[in-house]
Order: C-alpha cells, then structure tokens, then sequence
C-alpha cells in the first residue's frame, strides 16, 4: 500500500476574509477563500467544526493531515493558543481555538500573530541577506513583524509588539485601541478604501475600489491626492519602524499593496530621512501576495507532527 503525502496546513485568520492552503513537499496544492464572519457565524463549537471543516477541505485526495498552523490578527497568545482581539476578529477571540482544533483534528496545532506568518513565508523567498526583516501588511488592519536571524521579536514576556498601533499622526479621532494617531487608523486597507469611496462620491468599498482608482488616479486629482496621503501614511510608519529596527529587508503586503507601484515614489519621499539618520534598507512588495501568511503558517508555525517510535 502507498503511504499517504504528509499535507501541512496553514490558515490564515483575517479580519474580512480568510485563507487555508494545503501545503505538500514545499508546494501549495490547494487554497480557500472565506469571509471570516461566515467562517465565525454561531456558537464557538459551531465555528470550531467550521474552521476544521475548512482545513480539511485543502487536503486532497492521496494525502494525509499532519499539522496545521494559523495565523491571526493579533494580539495573540502563543503558548494558550488563544486569541485576543474583540476588536477585528471577534469570531475567534477568547476561546482555546488550538485546543478546539487539535480536538477536532487529531494533528498538532499551532497559532502566532498574522504578521509573524506572512513574514516566515516572504523570508522563505529570499535569497539575499535577511537577518533583519521587517514585514507590514496592509490590510483590515495592519500588521507588523520583525524577524532577526529568522525569529520574532517579542516583547519581555513573549507578547507580539503590535506595530500597528504606533503613533503617526494627531488625527484626534480614536482607534478602537483606545488610542489616537494609530499607524493602522492611517495606512490600513480600510481607511484607503474609506478615502477613495469619499473621493468618488461614495463608492462601494468592495475589493475591487482600490484596482478601479489607481486606473483613474492619473486624470483624477481628488483620487490621486488619497493615495499621496496614503503614502505618507506608510512612509511615516515605516520611518518609525526602520529608526527603531534597523532591518536590512522591508516587504510590504496585504491587500492595499496592490497599490505599491502607485505610490512607490512618494512613499520613498516620506521615508527620506537625514543623512546622518538614513537607514538603507531594500523595499519590496510581498512576492506571496495574498498566500503569505497561509503558507507562513504551514511551513513556520504548524508544529512538526509527533511520529511514534
């Protein structure tokens, strides 16, 4: 009899949607898509069964479910495997959804912060130096990992920096953090969204605005100033970022990153620093796309299956 593939799974845990790949000998073999409130619609048993009806879903036929790993917006915590973050993912928050899924599964089950993921998968790109690598994405939120000699940073006793959370601005306006000025208030996928639907007079916000303005942007000066201002957003977050980190390498992804070429020379203006205080770091936008933290998670943070003896 032939034995089963070993199928690692990672599933990445989003604010608006959400995305499992099946992941065997390095490639992906399989993907879905799901809207995070269907995925997290009832009781937490209900969307347990859900979240492990989906992995299953991306193992195919002639493999074998060996470990998944999952990457959440954060914050998150890593040894409980529970989520904490009422705020952008309230499906998931407040429950042992690792234990849930090791349960439901019977593989190991591991979970870190959504950044720290989409990191693990762009480094694994990488040929060049990347001891220190800095990765934001752009999206419900945004998120912030910084990886040195291939490890997260984290804070004194194991928490993730939330570099959304940065002050940037003196918008008065307050984030659901409670704070004012956030990083992610400025430069999320949301706000842009939210900026060029005003800009237009009140488009729909749905995935496609962004692909539709940048189309425009050239013979639209009200559509073209939103994305000068988005790319002072992310400059002044990166510039914080890159002062305080030093990274060699910053890769940029997430679903506003699609904008990148758009916004590229601008966002190098906003990032200008002094000479005496510049940080030579090589920008890039993230080779994954939208597979990153899926693949980050199978590959980095799905435990290695125990095997017996």
């Amino acid at each position: 009899m032939n034995a089963l593939a070993p199928c690692r799974v990672g599933v990445d845990l989003g604010g608006t949607g959400s995305r499992a790949v099946g992941v065997v000998d390095g490639r992906v073999v399989a993907s879905r898509d799901v809207r995070s409130a269907e995925l997290g619609a009832g009781t937490e048993a209900e969307r347990a069964d859900r979240l492990a009806q989906l992995i299953r879903e991306v193992v195919p036929a002639g493999a074998e479910l060996t470990a998944v790993g999952i990457g959440a917006s954060g914050p998150v915590d890593v040894e409980a495997g529970v989520i904490h973050n009422g705020a952008t993912l309230p499906w998931f928050t407040g429950f042992p959804v690792v234990a849930a899924l090791h349960d439901r599964l019977g593989v190991p089950v591991g979970i870190d912060n959504d950044a720290v993921a989409a990191a693990y998968g762009e480094l694994s790109t990488i040929s060049g130096p990347a001891d220190r690598f800095l990765m934001v994405t752009l999206g419900t939120g945004v998120g912030v990992a910084m990886l040195v000699d291939g490890q997260p940073v984290r804070g004194a006793h194991g928490a993730h920096p939330e570099g959304g959370h940065i002050p940037i601005t003196s918008d008065p306006e307050r984030c659901y953090c409670g704070l004012t000025g956030c990083f992610e208030q400025a430069a999320s996928r949301t706000t842009l969204q939210q900026r060029l639907s005003e800009a237009l007079g009140g488009a729909e916000t749905g995935p496609g605005l962004i692909a539709d303005a940048m189309a425009i942007a050239a013979d639209d000066e009200r559509v073209r100033a939103v994305f000068r201002d988005y790319a002072v957003a992310v400059g002044r977050g990166l510039a914080a970022l890159h002062t305080l980190w030093q990274p060699r390498v910053t890769v940029i992804g997430g679903s506003a990153a699609i904008c990148l070429p758009l916004i590229r020379e601008d966002l190098h203006r906003a990032l200008a620093r002094s000479e005496d205080y510049h940080v030579e770091v090589e920008l890039r936008a993230a080779a994954l796309g939208d597979d990153a933290g899926a693949v980050g998670a199978a590959m980095s943070i799905a435990p290695s299956p125990v095997r017996p003896a």
